[in-house]
């Protein structure tokens, strides 16, 4: 539904704050060190032969956004302009325009298209200001319908996402794909990755013991990220905690993704899509302040900056300044974005952008442990095993670039460069476990300095369209994708200030104030990673009217390598250099589905995906003639049905899935391991086999006016065949995330109520940790729980909203990370308060 707000500034007074965000963007790149150029999510394009339209009757501002995500066309009204008025829907190939004017027939509105691709619905309303001639002031918020944007759509769901490359629409993507929207991120108050996927279905987040958040799908740790688009690896398991000024949308994608990820786990992949600079000038304030003194401020620039709209840029800052419900902890952050896009021709679009994160604090690094039995600890959740000393300084830079060229209507071709560098620097003690329950005493205490880093490139080039054959038009896509990634990871060791086996939960505060000093190198990895490069297609055939084949296939090589030294920790000499590598050329990974409409609004599909993880540093027997075992592979069998309800408002889909892992590394009883130092361990078999099935039900978007729902349930069952036993016990069997809100009808429009809650069965880890020189299997194990969250809102003017967020209301005490005895194991978060006040202009 369009959402109100006043604008009655002509584009001349645009060009003013025009200028100003011109000379902020050219200051951010330039500081940066330059402009470079980045992709720009293609833009609708419309058919003068027509569009296959299907708009159900029902209200007309419904309908108009149906029509306009089916035109990709941008549409702005005034909510009272279309009150109480219906259509009688239409459908059939027409011209955007002609089936624009059908659906206003009558109803006493009329259009104006400010260019190809935004049109405005005028009339008279009582509900709203008129201008001198009469017409009715017009609200300044775009309803985003052409591009998978969802930034002033108001809606928990879209039809479109970038990660669904080669598809029109989520329904034309034969697995489960969940979009977390900009309006669900805000009226949630998801400030970062590791929130928002928390809250995402199907997706169980874990923090583990390094601090940054894991996630994990249908039993498998999800390890491949995209932005835009653009895969991005991290080597290190020191991955960044995006903040999400600066994103759009974070689409997740559950099951073996291949076709466009290249090597990784079959649990999904996630993109995060930025924000664009926008066809008209806007600008947005955001001020919040919380529990444990958390204070954050965030700002939005965007608009034209030449008088044709040929050039637009956009700015995005966010500033954080907090403290923790643990203490001693704490965080500044600093959040920095600009891009620009310009219209070189009317059919080539080029765009540049950079972004900065930069966060620094005291930030207790390892979690907790556990008691000897394996018991979770139930100390106080306000305290933090860390010191006064430690900090974590953390930067991510990111640097794309891109160009675009439409032939026509119907073909795009696309060219995007990335580069991210990731650098974290760390001074920490770490308390392991796990804890004697008599003497109260840690297994180890031992302090560390620490450099990582991850630093990746990666290009794209691809060309999709649509071509007619055998009477029936078709879709292809064909790219070519380079990536490359290079991390390091080097400890140091540091004087302690503590005598070994003396530090326990009692004494453990003597340790701040003294802050041990850096001695020398431990170990360091000073060069690892991974190169791959691709051919990747998708071809989707229209077979009839309702059935829809999709064919595709990657074909790709995978490189590793590694450099690693060791260190006499007591004088810093080099022990010894080992470096390895291997590689794994012509892997082809195949896609196949099947979609079939079942009315205009539902469709069912069958699916097989697949994906690989390389293992070629394992080696078969004999040692005389031993031979690199193949990829690790993982095939994902999916069978769903998808659905859209309230014309688009409203997306539904279920899912039932099969994944099987195969041909894992196990070692061979028939040969010793080697010791030769190389890393080149022989002997051993593909034997391993992962299986994992599930159901995914979600629903999201509105179910009736004003009222909007963001909804998952998941089941999960998975094994190792090899000894039957549960493969994730991480992986929860049950899981329910619920968001809602409502805006109050009448007199009571201004107030907004919500709320949401996360259900979770049972859950555990087990493995086996090296304790007191010996190896014990353990089990940590936690019952299912319920969190509820609160939300409520309330519009000031047209400018200016308050909302207050309360996080955990009935204040359930619960671990939202589960680890080892030796630590990762974290305390969900008590109940806390944020009050945020936002302003649009």
């Amino acid at each position: 539904m369009a959402q109100s707000s006043v604008c009655s500034m002509s584009y001349p007074a645009a060009i003013r704050p025009a200028r100003l965000l011109g000379a902020l963007l050219l200051s951010t790149l330039v500081l940066a060190g330059g402009t470079i150029a980045a992709s720009r999510p293609a833009a609708a394009q419309e058919s003068v032969q027509g569009v296959a339209f299907s708009i159900p009757a029902g209200p007309l501002g419904q309908a108009l956004l149906v029509w306009g995500r089916q035109a990709g066309v941008q549409i702005s009204y005034l909510d009272a302009v279309t009150s109480g008025k219906t259509t009688t829907g239409l459908s059939g190939n027409l011209r955007p325009e002609q089936a624009l004017a059908r659906l206003l027939s009558g109803s006493g509105l009329r259009y104006s298209f400010s260019d190809p691709r935004s049109v405005v619905i005028s009339g008279r309303s009582t509900a709203g200001a008129t201008a001198p001639d009469g017409s009715v002031v017009l609200d300044a918020i775009t309803l985003n319908a052409s591009g998978a944007t969802t930034e002033g759509s108001g809606s928990y769901t879209t039809g479109e996402a970038g990660i669904a490359r080669g598809a029109d629409s989520l329904k034309e993507v034969p697995q489960s794909v969940t979009v977390v929207t900009r309006q669900a991120l805000d009226d949630q108050n998801l400030t970062t990755i590791e929130q928002a996927m928390a809250k995402t279905p199907g997706i169980v987040a874990n923090r583990e013991a390094t601090s940054a958040p894991n996630f994990y799908a249908r039993g498998f740790k999800i390890n491949n990220y995209q932005i835009d688009g653009m895969g991005t690896a991290y080597e290190s398991s020191f991955r960044p905690d995006f903040d999400l000024a600066i994103y759009d949308r974070i689409e997740v994608l559950r099951g073996a993704e291949g076709l466009f990820s290249g090597a990784g786990e079959p649990g999904g992949s996630v993109n995060l899509a930025r924000k664009r600079p926008t066809e008209r000038f806007q600008s947005s304030l955001a001020l919040s302040y919380g529990s444990w003194n958390n204070r954050r401020i965030e700002t939005d620039i965007s608009g034209p900056l030449t008088r044709d709209g040929s050039l637009r840029g956009r700015v995005v800052g966010a500033w954080q300044d907090r403290d923790f419900f643990y203490a001693p902890a704490d965080q500044k952050k600093r959040v920095l974005y600009g891009v620009l896009e310009y219209d070189l021709t009317p059919d080539t679009t080029i765009s540049a952008g950079i972004s900065q994160q930069r966060q620094k604090g005291n930030t207790w690094f390892l979690g907790l442990p556990t008691w000897s039995d394996f018991q979770l600890l139930d100390i106080d959740r306000g305290r933090a095993l860390n010191t006064d000393w430690s900090y974590a300084d953390r930067k991510i830079t990111d640097v794309f670039a891109g160009v675009e060229h439409r032939f026509g209507a119907d073909w795009v071709l696309k060219f995007s460069a990335m580069r991210q560098k990731f650098d974290s620097d760390t001074l920490r003690i770490n308390p392991t476990g796990p804890i004697d329950r008599e003497t109260g005493t840690f297994a180890d205490v031992f302090s560390r300095y620490e450099e990582t880093g991850n630093h990746s490139k990666a290009a794209d080039l691809n060309l999709q369209g649509r071509f007619r054959a055998w009477g029936r038009e078709h879709r292809l896509l064909v790219g070519a994708d380079w990536r490359d990634s290079d991390a390091h990871q080097n400890m140091y060791s540091l004087s302690e200030v503590f005598a070994p086996g003396t530090i326990g939960l009692d004494n453990f505060d003597q340790l701040n104030g003294v802050r041990p000093e850096v001695l020398y190198p431990w170990f360091t990895f000073p060069a690892y990673g991974a190169t791959q490069k691709g051919l990747y297609g998708r071809l989707q055939l229209e077979a009839t009217d309702r059935l829809h084949i999709i064919v595709g296939g990657r074909y790709g090589n995978y490189e590793y390598s590694s450099l690693n030294d060791y260190y006499d920790s007591e004088t810093g000499a080099l022990l010894s250099s080992t470096k390895t590598g291997f590689k794994d050329t012509g892997i082809f990974t195949p896609y196949a589905a099947a979609i079939y409409d079942v009315t205009p609004d539902w469709s069912v599909y069958a699916s097989l995906t697949e994906i690989y993880k390389p293992q070629a540093n394992y080696l078969s027997g004999p040692p005389d003639r031993a031979r690199p075992l193949d990829p690790i592979t993982g095939r994902n069998y999916e069978l769903g049905a998808k659905g859209s309800l309230m014309g688009g408002a409203l997306n539904a889909s279920a899912a039932l899935y099969r994944i099987e892992r195969k041909g894992e590394a196990a070692l061979d009883p028939a040969y010793p391991e080697s010791s030769d130092g190389t890393g080149l361990s022989c002997c051993y078999v593909a034997q391993g086999r992962i299986v994992s099935e599930g159901l995914d039900l979600e629903l999201s978007g509105e179910i009736a006016p004003d009222w909007q729902l963001f909804a998952g349930y998941t089941w999960n069952h998975n094994k190792n065949t090899r000894d039957d036993m549960v493969f994730s016990a991480l992986t929860l069997r049950h899981m329910l995330k619920l968001w809602t809100d409502y805006t109050l009808p009448g007199d009571w429009s201004k107030w907004t109520l919500g709320g949401g809650v996360t259900v979770k069965s049972a859950q555990a880890t087990a493995g086996t940790a090296r304790i007191a020189g010996v190896t014990q299997a353990y089990r940590i194990e936690q019952g299912g729980y319920a969190v509820w969250d609160a939300h409520v809102g309330y519009r000031i003017d047209d400018r200016w909203q308050m909302a207050l967020n309360v996080n955990n209301i009935f204040d359930k005490r619960y671990y939202s990370a589960l680890g080892t005895p030796t630590g990762g194991n974290w305390y969900g978060e008590p109940r806390s308060a944020t009050l945020t006040l936002r302003g649009r202009f």
